[in-house]
């Protein structure tokens, strides 16, 4: 449900600032201080999450969220505007996630499955946020229709109200959800003096390989920040789409990308999640170099719904290998992942906004492809040897 939300806020957010007066650089620099807060705050949620209530801190952030959409449907004030739209992430592709929490939300759900069914149920639950986010792409679309009966900036702000009713909803639901987790760690005798050095030892490569992950997410995150939070703002800008044109768009890339969440699951069974990431990710990198120089917004939509396709479905089985490389640490884990991509994404977009500006929309784009293709490199490298 919270999916949709965000799947409305990803086309029609940017296009409202852009109407209201902000420009490029602006909207760019908004996005860039949401990723760096939301970097910093998931975080610190994330190491304090194992001594308190997982569920507590989602119910938590649902009412963060009515409360910041009820803010921006009642004014287009920038100050309170930018405020509101830095707490609840609006519109810079959160993945349909909590915000600050959305690493507990994927640890508490890690405490929930058995570890031979990680990887099949982190694609399934991408598959239903894929699957939200189309649906609210396509609602982005009523704003263009509103705005033959309303004045425009009232047809942008009603979007907020189905922000307030999604989330009222997803607070029901998570609510319901019932805490019976599952111990993932061995049943040892860890009281031994044999088993006390063993786990030293298996401490020591654990921490090594939680700093291998901090270095290898912030390729990643310099990468997607030149490329993704930006880019239903690129089709307005290079091409003059509006936001039906960015609805249809990215509906179809989204409802496809649910769709690859799902065979990724059995392609992760064939050749093992490794692979499975770098051969999707990989495809998706030709698809952007495509994109960028496609001559038509036709052409540069297909290989985005291409790129979207492969590049993203492949995400709950990067979930599994990031939980998989620690025992019992996982909301450590995905902490630092979260922290380090995000922290690093962050600089993208402003960067993005002042090529943007000067109307140059292919440099931030080659320089996020380049950052990607080392990212791939590394990122076989290391979890070559960690499969689920």
């Amino acid at each position: 449900m919270r999916s949709i939300g965000q799947g409305t806020l990803l086309i029609d957010f940017p296009l409202y600032l852009h109407h209201i007066g902000w420009n490029a650089i602006s909207i760019g620099a908004l996005f860039s201080a949401s990723l760096f807060i939301n970097g910093i705050l998931s975080f610190i949620f994330g190491l304090t999450a194992g001594k308190y209530d997982k569920k507590k801190f989602i119910l938590g952030f649902q009412i963060i969220l009515i409360l910041c959409a009820t803010i921006a449907l009642l004014t287009s004030n920038n100050l309170l505007l930018g405020g509101v739209a830095i707490i609840g992430g609006f519109g810079r592709s959160g993945m349909g996630g909590s915000g600050p929490f959305a690493v507990i939300e994927v640890s508490w759900l890690n405490d929930l499955i058995k570890y031979s069914k990680k990887s099949a149920i982190f694609s399934l639950n991408n598959s239903l946020i894929f699957c939200g986010m189309s649906i609210g792409t396509m609602i982005a679309t009523i704003p263009e229709f509103l705005s033959k009966f309303v004045t425009l900036d009232l047809a942008f702000r009603s979007i907020f109200l189905t922000i307030i009713f999604w989330n009222i909803i997803c607070f029901y639901l998570i609510a319901k959800v019932k805490n019976n987790s599952i111990t993932q760690s061995n049943n040892i005798d860890k009281n031994s003096e044999r088993m006390k050095n063993i786990d030293k030892n298996i401490n020591k490569r654990e921490n090594k390989n939680l700093l291998l992950l901090f270095a290898l997410n912030l390729l990643n995150g310099i990468s997607l920040g030149f490329i993704m939070p930006l880019l239903p703002y690129w089709f307005k800008l290079k091409f003059n789409s509006n936001a039906f044109d960015l609805g249809i768009i990215f509906t179809i890339s989204l409802f496809m990308t649910s769709l690859s969440s799902i065979i990724s699951i059995y392609v992760v069974k064939k050749i093992g999640a490794a692979k499975t990431v770098i051969f999707m990710r990989f495809g998706g990198l030709i698809s952007l170099v495509l994109m960028i120089y496609s001559p038509s917004s036709l052409l540069a939509a297909f290989f985005y719904i291409l790129r979207s396709f492969l590049n993203r479905g492949n995400i709950g089985a990067r979930q599994a290998l990031v939980t998989s490389i620690t025992r019992n640490k996982a909301t450590l884990a995905l902490s630092i992942n979260n922290f380090s991509q995000i922290l690093s994404l962050s600089i993208g977009p402003f960067i993005t906004g002042i090529f943007f500006a000067h109307k140059d929309y292919i440099t931030p784009f080659i320089v996020g492809a380049a950052f990607q293709t080392f990212y791939l490199v590394c990122f076989y490298m290391f979890f070559k040897k960690f499969e689920v």
